[in-house]
């Protein structure tokens, strides 16, 4: 088995509004009776996931906060992997009147029609941070925390590595993972930018993607998508 772990995205790739189908947590629990392991990979605080969704108790952990903090299903423990957010930072942001604004453990989070004041922001305050777009949402966290740093903490964790893994997504913030998984898969309608990153695009909305994605792993660990050259690969999937 080439491949031993599938990490997830949220919000738009296994999730539409919110929700996990029925049908698509069918398909992450076959993928789950193969021996694989599953992460969920998301943007969302602890806070945003809450009550726990219907379908989150497939997987062995929760990488959360983009990045920042590991957690454990079941309230085993959390493990936040950088330095948590600046009390200085929550409280500038909010004199410069970004609201809604989320704080999580190490994130802060906004809607992108905050960017400028954001930006203006973080030029004033001395500290190392850095802001991931994702559609109309906006995270600064610490420079070089990401969904890629993150999931590799959670691999560490299963004794896997990047190269084992398979990562699916449709967004901005889902590139660096992408990118660094040992296979990188877009879904739905993803940016330019998010299929440029990944090896296959498997565009289908609402978790139909994810549900395609599970068959051809459980069924020959992805081959016979590997094997479609990339520009027909992409139409292949559709």
């Amino acid at each position: 088995m080439r491949f031993r772990v599938l990490a997830c995205d949220y919000d738009g790739t296994i999730a539409s509004d919110g929700v996990i189908t029925p049908a698509v947590a069918r398909a992450l629990g076959r993928v789950r009776e193969s021996g694989r392991r599953l992460l969920l990979v998301t943007g969302r605080t602890r806070a945003q996931l809450e009550p726990a969704p219907a379908g989150l108790d497939l997987f062995d952990l929760l990488v959360l906060e983009n990045g920042a903090l590991l957690v454990e299903p079941g309230g085993a423990g959390d493990t936040l992997l950088c330095p948590p957010v600046p009390g200085a930072l929550v409280r500038a942001l909010r004199d410069a009147g970004v609201e809604p604004l989320h704080v999580g453990r190490a994130l802060c989070g906004t809607g992108v029609e905050h960017l400028g004041a954001v930006t203006a922001v973080l030029g004033s305050v001395p500290l190392d941070l850095a802001v991931s777009l994702n559609r109309r949402d906006l995270m600064i966290l610490p420079a070089g925390v990401d969904k890629a740093s993150g999931t590799r903490a959670a691999l560490r964790r299963l004794g896997e590595s990047l190269s084992a893994c398979v990562a699916v997504g449709d967004a901005d913030n889902d590139i660096p993972l992408l990118a660094a998984a040992g296979c990188g898969v877009a879904v739905g309608s993803p940016p330019d930018a998010v299929r440029a990153a990944a090896r296959l695009v498997l565009a289908l909305p609402d978790g139909e993607g994810v549900i395609r994605l599970a068959e051809h792993l459980v069924a020959d660990d992805l081959a016979t998508l590997l094997a479609v050259p990339a520009s027909a690969g992409a139409a292949h999937s559709r």
